[in-house]
């Protein structure tokens, strides 16, 4: 069932080893692209998604994050921010939100990831929020013998469908892989399924273990993949930040 969906959570806290040692001085999220920060490429599509308020989930060591944004108002949104320890893992950020929330589905985005829209048909985040469920997720469909390593992978693209999680051991033979494209929209259902995942051995809490837990109880994950000529760039590595500079170049 399709909802409006107003808020949004990024998560800005990484610390951006794989970018040092630049980033112990500046942001990954905000190192240029194009004619601004790779972070303000987001607010700028969450604004056209129709959504008016933003927590920005962000380290201690990230003060230029808000010291830029301010409260929104220059962009016509209001914005929050929470800091939140780093190395707790890519599902911190949506714990840390959760009374923020107000028990209303929101918007999950990484703010290291870039997307620009093949054309003017509507924003990749407009169509997942559109036909937003408890829990969609915007992919990106790679050969299976081809996916970048710094990829999430979320399952095989069997035949139109997404095979989630442990399934994809089943279909070794699949051609066609989802990874995780930095855009989810998320029910009040993944406070308690974070709750219920114990961290990782490296003491992380991860998103995609409550999401397979979500969808262990029987319900679904929605994917939405990007269209081909959509540009995404996850930027948590020079390779990718290079890219994006290079297609971005005024």
């Amino acid at each position: 069932m399709s909802r409006t969906i107003t808020r949004a959570v990024v998560a800005a806290g990484g610390a951006g080893t794989k970018m040092a040692p630049i980033t112990r001085v500046l942001p990954k999220e905000m190192l240029p692209a194009g004619r601004m920060p790779i972070l303000e490429h987001l607010v700028h599509e969450l604004r056209t998604a129709q959504v008016t308020d933003v927590l920005f989930v962000i380290s201690s060591r990230k003060p230029q994050i808000p010291a830029y944004f301010g409260s929104g108002a220059a962009y016509g949104m209001d914005f929050s921010y929470r800091v939140q320890d780093d190395g707790a893992g890519p599902g911190a950020p949506v714990l840390a939100a959760e009374t923020w929330t107000a028990g209303r589905p929101f918007v999950l985005a990484f703010g290291d990831n870039l997307i620009r829209a093949a054309d003017n048909h509507g924003t990749p985040l407009q169509r997942l929020v559109a036909g937003a469920s408890d829990c969609s997720v915007l992919t990106r469909v790679f050969p299976s013998d081809g996916v970048p390593r710094h990829e999430t992978l979320l399952g095989a693209a069997i035949a139109g469908q997404a095979v989630f999680g442990e399934e994809l051991l089943d279909h070794v033979s699949a051609q066609w892989v989802h990874a995780c494209a930095g855009r989810w929209t998320l029910g009040p259902f993944v406070f308690d399924a974070l709750r219920e995942c114990p961290p990782r051995p490296n003491g992380e809490l991860y998103l995609i273990d409550a999401v397979r837990r979500w969808i262990g109880n029987g319900n679904s994950l929605v994917t939405l993949p990007l269209r081909p000529d959509d540009l995404r760039f996850n930027c948590d590595n020079w390779e990718t930040y290079l890219d994006a500079v290079a297609a971005l170049r005024p």
